[in-house]
């Protein structure tokens, strides 16, 4: 629907006060405007029937009609022009009947104006003060129109507005995603030199190193593969962002994904004087998994248990199956998430803890990815979550009851 200019909706509003007056013989027309101006009711006089027709065109509030000016040609080019009006549009008719003529039988002309729906029909001869108040509600039901295409008209404005922001919103999101993952493989050739340069180092290839200087080295390297751990991440979700994330979908049993999982985060575990707990993993129970991304997502969980878990905690990685899927829960005697945070733990870039002098490195990605990932592979990633009690993270994942035939396809994204 197309909202009309100001200045053209003032005039059209102001038309729709008017009443179109077509009483082609006798008097009844001429002196129904007059009564109507002392009133101030706007009447016009239209004598024939194209006038009539040209006024309901340019705009009217009421058609006030004698019923002998309802032959079948006059009636079929009036309805003619009231169905040409908008859809939001429906001209009052006011129908000025013969004396006598509703207490014996409703001509034909009558008949088929009062199966159109928004008709009046008043018996003549007419008291003023009823024709004056039919002519007024009437009128306050046509700007009632006027007020609902307005509404209409602002209601599409605001949807067409909403597409658009939206429209632009995804589009600068998938052009966020391509930023990054450009960005993450430039950045990936730089720290490959390093990685390479330290490593000639580390050999002795320009020389042996004192003491100090392998420290150095060390901590060289270490910044190195933290920052590229953090540059895959960013690689990562774009990847799944826009869509270019493949899968290699396998049968894989829970028992061979957990073992593998502890062997993993064995080192952290110890290095934190934390216990790794292990429970309901039992043999057979298989899932239907792309191996390296549930494995992705398993490490990250622990490994964010670790991060938040004082030394002297436990962490407890269970496996729970039922009928059509299998639950791993990864649950820490750590910190906890606030509860407003939780509905926003799984957004990118969000962190919990966003002070600068925080003590857990990351962007923020690792969840978010990590749901993804499961999201991609038809399963899910959910929490819950008691400050000072420690977190559970369930990873839902599709439970299969054979090995199955391998399956390769490219991910949509998880959005």
């Amino acid at each position: 629907m197309t909202r009309p200019s100001r200045a053209v909706g003032a005039a059209m509003l102001e038309r729709s006060r008017r009443v179109a007056v077509h009483a082609p013989t006798g008097r009844d027309g001429p002196l129904a405007v007059e009564l109507l101006g002392r009133w101030r009711l706007d009447a016009v006089l239209c004598p024939d029937i194209e006038t009539l027709c040209s006024t309901i065109a340019g705009g009217i509030g009421v058609v006030l009609i004698a019923e002998e000016a309802l032959t079948p040609q006059t009636r079929d080019r009036l309805f003619s022009s009231l169905d040409a009006q908008p859809s939001w549009s429906d001209v009052p008719l006011i129908v000025l009947t013969a004396e006598g003529e509703l207490s014996r039988s409703i001509t034909r002309g009558i008949e088929a104006a009062a199966e159109r729906g928004n008709v009046v029909l008043l018996e003549r001869p007419i008291r003023v003060g009823m024709l004056v108040t039919a002519v007024r509600s009437a009128l306050r039901a046509r700007e009632r129109q006027f007020e609902i295409r307005d509404y209409l008209a602002e209601r599409e404005r605001l949807l067409e507005s909403e597409r658009a922001a939206r429209a632009d919103a995804e589009e600068a999101n998938r052009s966020k995603s391509r930023f990054l993952a450009v960005m993450s493989h430039e950045l990936r050739t730089p720290l490959n030199a390093i990685a390479g340069y330290s490593d000639l180092l580390d050999l002795g290839i320009h020389g042996e190193l004192s003491a100090a200087q392998r420290e150095a080295l060390r901590r060289i390297q270490k910044s190195e593969r933290h920052l590229l751990g953090l540059i895959e991440d960013v690689l990562t979700y774009a990847r799944v962002e826009t869509g270019q994330l493949k899968f290699d979908l396998v049968t894989l049993d829970t028992l061979e994904l957990v073992t593998t999982t502890e062997a993993l985060v064995a080192p952290q575990i110890l290095s934190r004087g934390l216990r790794l707990d292990l429970s309901g993993c039992e043999p057979g129970v298989s899932v239907e998994v792309d191996r390296d991304k549930a494995q992705q997502i398993l490490v990250n969980l622990v490994t964010n248990a670790i991060k938040f878990t004082p030394p002297g905690g436990s962490i407890a990685l269970a496996c729970v199956a039922d009928g059509s899927s299998v639950r791993l829960t990864v649950t820490d005697t750590g910190i906890g998430i606030p509860a407003d945070k939780l509905g926003t733990i799984f957004e990118p870039f969000v962190q919990v803890d966003t002070r600068l002098t925080r003590t857990h490195e990351g962007v923020g990605l690792g969840l978010a990815i990590s749901r993804d990932l499961a999201r991609a592979m038809g399963g899910d990633l959910t929490v819950d979550s008691r400050v000072g009690e420690g977190s559970c993270f369930t990873l839902t994942l599709r439970r299969v009851a054979t090995p199955g035939p391998r399956l390769h396809l490219e991910a949509a994204s998880a959005k």
